[in-house]
């Protein structure tokens, strides 16, 4: 699904105005859309419903869901968030509104609050930025503590609408109804957050502007990825499916192989080979009895079985469980210079890079790097709360930096290709915070990149379909007792979705 920027909705705004269509127009169609939304969650007749108005064009479409809720029988009462209505369609929508709906000053608003049924947030929209005017914050507080149903029209106020940053208080919508296109702060978190279920609504913009546009970011969602799994080959064979090359694991840490190997498995690799010190061949081969392995000695240098391996590799994953003992570090050296294959970096091979993060351009092939948002600050050099502010600049900044596909992981998580194409992830869900659940993603992305999908496409696939598991084993398990093992034996249902849909 689309996902645009502010000054993209304003460009096709103006679009919409020089084809014929009024801002009037648009504001009266973005009004009786979420009204008509409101309506559908909650009948409105005798119920009391306070609307809160900036100022603005936000404001103004509050005025017209006040009359339209009004008229269906709602007790309206509107809320002047700023005072008098500043922007002339402001005005025009508010001189529009019926006798019987009450209109009060923000200091006034505490028992209608008390008493509401419904609370429309219509102050702020997608030009905000900062924090909340201070005189704002106990009204919107108000309103949080409420057990009213709480509707935010186009982005909940208090949420910035390219970043999805939130600077202080924040409406807490229930339901969040914009328009034309879902915009980053609908689907990255924090703000993502405050929105509840968020819908687009259109309200008379033609689909040819959004379809000329040249937007870069879009969400995922599991239906869009069929196009990227065809049938299979009824004459396939093993090798028609990749092989890929995992090197990972450690004394201590043969459990992230496992579930990295799992992963791949479940993803449709054909082949699938293990380099690991001799030392892990007893753990691992009665864990992973589908894979071959090749066997290195960790003080060896050349490391000449490894690279025999790479160079028949279709695809590449090293890190997860990898350690970062001097050995691992000149392991991944050495794959960085020979691979020509895609290749994935996680864990481990991103905590030995973060020192010197320029080696990542040392590669022929496409790289695809899975940090962590710790893991992200120590290549990028930016603090958890620079990243968390922008994660959508940070992960595309790095991906043109170092020209790698960055999946930046965490609640929306966000893969970005180096000629600043992203994608936000709109799956998955807490119980998923837990050791492992990366390794098997990482796993994916190598099994998908090895079966020759492109490495920007299989990343973002692979996180959806991770994410997508992971939410039918919160159903099943619960958000607390579900395992990253869960989500491997739960992938073949959302593989079974796909395919029947392809």
């Amino acid at each position: 699904m689309v996902v645009l920027k502010a000054a993209e909705i304003r460009g096709l705004e103006e679009c919409a105005v020089e084809s014929g269509v009024s801002m009037e127009t648009l504001m009266e169609n973005a009004g009786a859309a979420a009204a008509e939304y409101i309506r559908e969650q909650i009948d409105v007749r005798d119920k009391r419903a306070v609307i809160l108005c900036g100022k603005g064009n936000n404001g103004g479409d509050g005025f017209v869901i006040a009359r339209l809720l009004s008229k269906a029988g709602a007790q309206v009462t509107v809320v002047l968030m700023q005072g008098a209505p500043a922007s002339a369609l402001a005005k025009q929508a508010y001189d529009k509104m019926h006798k019987g709906i009450e209109i009060i000053l923000a200091r006034n608003a505490g028992k209608p609050i008390d008493r509401a049924d419904l609370i429309v947030d219509a102050v702020f929209g997608f030009s905000f930025h900062g924090r909340l005017p201070q005189a704002m914050v106990p009204v919107i507080e108000q309103a949080n503590a409420s057990k009213a149903l709480r509707v935010s029209v186009d982005l909940p106020s208090g949420v910035e609408c390219d970043t999805g940053a939130v600077n202080g208080v924040c409406f807490r919508a229930q339901h969040t109804v914009t328009f034309t296109a879902m915009k980053p702060a609908c689907v990255v978190y924090p703000a993502a957050g405050f929105c509840g279920r968020a819908v687009v609504r259109q309200v008379g913009i033609r689909r040819e502007f959004l379809q000329l546009l040249p937007y870069d970011t879009a969400s995922v969602q599991l239906g869009d990825l069929c196009a990227l799994f065809p049938k299979r080959d009824p004459e396939g064979h093993k090798g028609t499916y990749g092989r890929l090359l995992m090197l990972c694991g450690s004394i201590g840490m043969a459990g992230a192989c496992i579930m990295a190997a799992r992963g791949a498995l479940r993803s449709g690799v054909g082949l699938l080979n293990l380099a690991v010190p001799h030392a892990l061949y007893p753990i691992l081969a009665p864990a992973v009895p589908e894979a071959v392995f090749t066997l290195y000695d960790p003080e060896e240098t050349a490391f000449e079985s490894v690279l025999e391996a790479l160079g028949k590799a279709s695809a590449c994953l090293i890190g997860c469980g990898l350690g970062t003992a001097p050995y691992a570090e000149r392991l991944v050296q050495t794959v960085l210079e020979h691979a020509q294959c895609p290749l994935v970096l996680d864990a481990d091979a991103l905590n030995l890079l973060a020192k010197a993060p320029e080696r990542l351009r040392t590669p022929r092939g496409p790289v695809v790097v899975t940090p962590h948002p710790g893991e992200m600050a120590r290549l990028s050099g930016l603090t958890p709360e620079e990243l968390r502010a922008d994660r959508i600049r940070a992960a595309r900044e790095f991906a043109a930096k170092y020209r790698v596909i960055t999946v930046l992981k965490g609640a929306g998580t966000v893969t970005a290709a180096p000629d600043g194409e992203v994608r936000v992830n709109t799956t998955g869900n807490p119980g998923m915070a837990k050791g492992g659940s990366g390794d098997v993603l990482a796993g994916m992305v190598g099994a998908l990149a090895a079966q020759g999908m492109q490495p920007f496409a299989a990343a973002y696939a692979a996180v959806c379909i991770h994410g997508a598991a992971g939410d039918r084993c919160a159903e099943k398990l619960s958000q607390r007792a579900m395992l990253p093992t869960d989500l491997i034996e739960t992938l073949p249902a959302v593989f079974t979705e796909i395919e029947g849909k392809s």
